[in-house]
């Protein structure tokens, strides 16, 4: 019976973390029809949103990383020293802290790569606004009555 209840439990959970990214996904599907109808391009506003995340990301994930290492590394000195043989007391009970920190450190480092991909395709972007309906039908309007 106990298991029954631990799996109805676990479907509940699945359910509701689907149902938050289902919600998600259409709020921002409602944004992005919102940003277009006001004649804006919703992907360079998501883009640059997404970039600042990651290196949000990044930061958060190197401390965390960094953190771990930094409170791990006094456990060499209470090994013996048969098993702490590395120099500078260097061992895989680091690798907690330093995976993290090597994650980290590489989402740090392509936000700031991916700058400047960035500023370049805004250059290219700034030539291709995108019109709201209104807009394109007053173009439309225009250009047929020259």
């Amino acid at each position: 019976m106990s298991y029954i209840v631990i799996l109805a439990g676990w479907l509940v959970a699945l359910a509701i973390f689907l149902g938050f990214i289902v919600l998600l996904r259409y709020i921002h599907y409602r944004e992005s029809m919102g940003l277009l109808k006001h004649g804006f391009n919703p992907h360079v506003l998501h883009k640059r949103r997404r970039s600042s995340g990651i290196l949000r990301a990044g930061l958060i994930t190197m401390m965390v990383g960094l953190s771990l290492t930094v409170g791990l590394y006094p456990v060499s000195f209470l090994l013996p020293t048969e098993v702490d043989a590395a120099p500078f007391h260097l061992g895989p009970w680091l690798l907690p802290g330093l995976i993290p920190l090597g994650v980290g450190m590489a989402l740090t480092i392509s936000y700031y790569l991916e700058q400047n991909s960035l500023a370049h395709d805004e250059e290219e972007r700034a030539d291709r606004k995108v019109l709201s309906l209104e807009d394109h039908r007053e173009k439309e309007r225009r250009s047929t009555s020259d």
